[in-house]
């Protein structure tokens, strides 16, 4: 079978997960490929708060724009670090990703919909943080003292809260990239 021909299956997907092993030589690669994401996550910029609402918006469009590009590269990226049979090599993994969503697109969905639900919880968790360890408040000082900000910036914790969400992220597309090499190692 070729990467342009879609899978057939008679058996059900497998539920199982990806072993420790590969899961992470994929998150090693993940985490080095995914740095533009956390450039972005750590630039105070970002938030509306410290910026305007202009530049804020254009890196939270950026932001968005670089999650979807992992998520569709991912899979070329496990295929480099962990090819598997016929169908997940380097050079045709996202060739068999698109095979995979013609033939058996129930699947594929499935696999995205983990990827939604891991992505859904880096994003709580990184709020859980800016919960315990907030990265802005209210300047007691403002309005009484003269050039006092209005609000009061800590870097390290919203660096902090960057982080987190990052190594959440690589996670869910390093699971999203996993599951899919599942399905096509065969």
């Amino acid at each position: 079978m070729t990467a342009n021909q879609a899978p057939t299956r008679s058996r059900p997907h497998r539920l199982s997960p990806p072993s420790a092993a590969l899961f992470g030589r994929v998150y090693l690669a993940a985490v080095i490929t995914h740095l533009p994401i956390l450039a972005v996550l750590l630039a105070p910029q970002g938030r509306s708060r410290i910026s305007s609402e202009s530049t804020a918006g254009l890196l939270n469009a950026l932001l968005v724009g670089l999650v979807i590009a992992a998520v569709v590269l991912v899979p070329a990226v496990c295929a480099r670090v962990a090819p598997a049979g016929p169908r997940w090599q380097p050079g045709n993994a996202l060739a068999g990703v698109r095979a995979l969503i013609r033939g058996d697109r129930r699947a594929w969905l499935r696999r995205l919909g983990e990827l939604a639900a891991l992505y859904t919880a880096a994003q709580l968790l990184g709020g859980l943080v800016a919960q315990i360890r907030p990265y802005i408040w209210e300047n007691p000082r403002y309005g009484t003292e003269p050039g006092a900000a209005l609000w009061e910036f800590h870097y390290a914790n919203f660096a902090l809260q960057g982080v987190t969400i990052y190594v959440a992220v690589c996670a869910s597309t390093t699971w999203y990239a996993c599951r899919l090499r599942q399905l096509l190692e065969d």
